[in-house]
């Protein structure tokens, strides 16, 4: 999920919050207006509302880009939203008493598969299903010969493969780390044990009886949403090997995801609702079967969020309420901060929205101060302004490309999914670096020789805190020292000043939150815990 914490009144000066449903769908429309009219992303997005029997539904659009909005029943990528249905099977065969959650997976992989173990400790299907297995996020090696299209090229066997040179790090079930690698074996697990084909597995066992359209990938025969990177570019669909593809290929129209939401709550044919209930059982580290579970503002929320290289969704629900928010957009916005703001706002839950990303001329001063050779990760990569102010970046060995600027203080790429948030140094004019942030990681970059812009270095006792807490699978924490001042950003949203309160703890009371750190027994900081509002998300140090 996405800016569900640190995200009070006045973190962002534009935002909004609404602590109702909409009233109707002018409601809706509006406060998608609100969110999106003049956006940078160009995005348009479609949402539903669902009140018990009532169902609003709405529309809206940036308006920043020359191609129209999708069909009414257009089929949109839902990115991993798909693993909630992936979970759908699994309850399916546990119904047929074919699986059960304690199933070491090997059992239903192809025979000979060699997966790590720790002792008798082997992956179960609870492990992958929570997160909790210690695979590593993609599987080891794996190369993407389009980066448009980074799965189309995976086989079978190169996944399987790939679990030779996978090195457990921690306990089997002791920590929830996203993983789309464990979610790959699944699928392929879960379309072995129904006969081999996913797909058709899927429409038997959940489209048909709910009356969706949705497919694996794109379908010919039904209209189709184009995807696009943030700023409007169009970009190819998401393609993969069809037996993996539960890991988040299927494509659905509004009108499939609020029968599927609907279904969710306990509308639909008592078979399926039954199947849904077991995947929305609580079982560890905040899931139940891929999906989320959060306690928010005393209410208790089952959502997933997901994205490919050109569509974002969200679907949540709080069955207590009998309510349900899905959101379909037709632009990648992952590495904006997603739709999880809108979306909990939408649920009618006190949560401010990020406001529209308008494209706004950047301060000469700060393109100045950003100028300058950096190291981002194993590369090099230099920042310079041309003799007409545009600010131009080039990593090692690529070509030069421009950066243009945005309300929110961040700088972008123009065709290309990515976005550069300034690191501010010890006094206003100055830099220190940058946050790169693309594909859903996130790597600072730290200036590489003398400036009278680099940083001062932190005191010593900096590095113990200093770092990346992965809260959820889009939504990160930033803790580090400024000019003796301690701060903490979220994805997406602007640094706050912390105060040291005791040992191995940050209070925020500019939102009221609390950060503490956990450290191993050699004494180093591995998690930090926020706790803010009733709700506590806890992150791995990355």
């Amino acid at each position: 999920m996405t800016a569900l914490t640190l995200a009070a009144a006045g973190t962002l000066p534009a935002s909004f919050s609404h602590a109702a449903l909409p009233a109707d769908a002018t409601d809706l429309s509006r406060r998608l207006a609100a969110r999106f009219e003049g956006d940078r992303t160009g995005a348009c997005v479609a949402a539903a509302v669902i009140d018990r029997d009532k169902v609003l539904r709405a529309q809206a659009c940036a308006g920043t880009r020359s191609d129209g909005p999708p069909g009414e029943n257009a089929a949109f990528e839902i990115g991993s939203v798909t693993k909630t249905m992936t979970a759908y099977l699994v309850a399916d065969l546990i119904e047929q008493g074919r699986w059960s959650l304690d199933d070491p997976i090997a059992r239903h992989l192809p025979a000979g598969t060699v997966l790590p173990r720790q002792g008798d400790r082997q992956i179960l299907v609870r492990d992958l299903l929570t997160h909790t297995a210690g695979l590593p996020a993609l599987p080891p090696g794996m190369r993407a010969t389009n980066a448009a299209n980074p799965y189309a090229d995976l086989t079978e066997a190169e996944l399987l493969k790939a679990l030779a040179d996978v090195k457990l790090t921690r306990p089997i079930g002791s920590r929830a780390e996203y993983s789309n690698f464990g979610m790959m074996l699944v699928s392929l697990a879960v379309a072995n044990s129904h006969g081999g084909d996913l797909a058709a597995a899927w429409q038997r066992r959940l489209f048909e009886p709910l009356g969706m359209t949705a497919t694996l990938g794109p379908d010919a025969r039904r209209p189709q949403a184009q995807g696009h990177l943030p700023g409007g570019s169009p970009t190819p669909a998401w393609t993969i090997t069809p037996r993996l593809a539960g890991v988040g290929m299927v494509r659905a129209s509004l009108g499939d995801m609020v029968a599927y939401a609907r279904a969710g709550l306990g509308d639909g044919p008592a078979d399926v609702v039954a199947r849904l209930r077991l995947t929305q059982q609580p079982l560890a580290q905040g899931f139940a079967m891929n999906w989320m579970h959060r306690e928010l503002q005393g209410r208790a929320l089952l959502l997933h969020e997901g994205g490919t290289g050109g569509f974002s969704s969200l679907i949540a629900l709080d069955p207590q309420r009998h309510q349900a928010v899905v959101l379909l957009a037709d632009t990648a916005l992952t590495d904006l901060g997603g739709l999880g703001d809108l979306g909990l706002s939408l649920l009618g839950l006190d949560v401010p929205v990020q406001p529209p990303r308008r494209t706004e001329e950047a301060p000469a001063a700060l393109r100045q101060a950003l100028a300058g050779d950096y190291r981002l990760g194993p590369m090099r990569v230099r920042l310079w302004q041309t003799a007409e102010g545009r600010l131009m970046l080039q990593a090692q060995g690529q070509q030069a490309f421009e950066l243009r600027y945005d309300s929110t203080g961040d700088f972008y790429p123009l065709g290309l999914n990515a976005r550069l948030t300034p690191l501010p140094a010890s006094t206003d004019a100055a830099v220190a670096g940058f946050t790169w942030h693309q594909g859903g990681g996130v790597v600072e970059a730290t200036r590489v020789g003398t400036a009278s812009t680099v940083a001062s270095a932190p005191p010593a006792d900096a590095k113990a805190w200093t770092g990346y807490y992965a809260l959820t699978p889009q939504f990160s924490l930033r803790v580090f020292e400024q000019g003796g001042q301690w701060k903490v950003q979220g994805t997406g949203q602007p640094a706050i000043t912390a105060t040291a309160a005791g040992t191995d703890r940050l209070e925020i009371t500019q939102v009221g939150a609390v950060v503490t750190f956990e450290r191993n027994a050699a004494g180093e900081v591995v998690a930090a815990v926020l706790t803010q509002g009733g709700q506590v998300l806890r992150g791995a140090r990355r």
